[in-house]
């Protein structure tokens, strides 16, 4: 199931390939674990480039296990990191929280 979100946030990208590596939301940094996808919708003026990824909030370590999908597993008794849903309006030149996938 997901959230909808249409919350500007701020993104830390790969200065050669643009692809975000941290977001800040709601006043908390995120790190970005593995890139899942991305792809681009609309045209025109509402063009945006999607990249959804598995984020999870900073200081929170990953055991380098995985689970039964492929997802990096947290320490016990932590928050487990979500799959999020980046946008970047090509237009406006912003990013936003798009989806949260929980």
């Amino acid at each position: 199931m997901s959230k909808r979100y249409d919350e500007a946030i701020e993104v830390t990208p790969d200065p050669n390939t643009h692809v975000p590596l941290s977001f800040s939301w709601r006043g908390r940094r995120y790190e970005i674990d593995q890139q899942l996808s991305s792809w681009r919708e609309g045209g025109g003026w509402k063009e945006r480039d999607f990249h959804r990824v598995l984020a999870r909030p900073s200081g929170v370590l990953a055991t380098g296990e995985l689970d039964a999908d492929g997802f990096m597993l947290p320490p016990q008794n932590s928050t487990p990191g979500a799959v999020y849903d980046l946008a970047f309006d090509r237009i406006k030149k912003i990013w936003k929280l798009a989806r949260l996938w929980d």
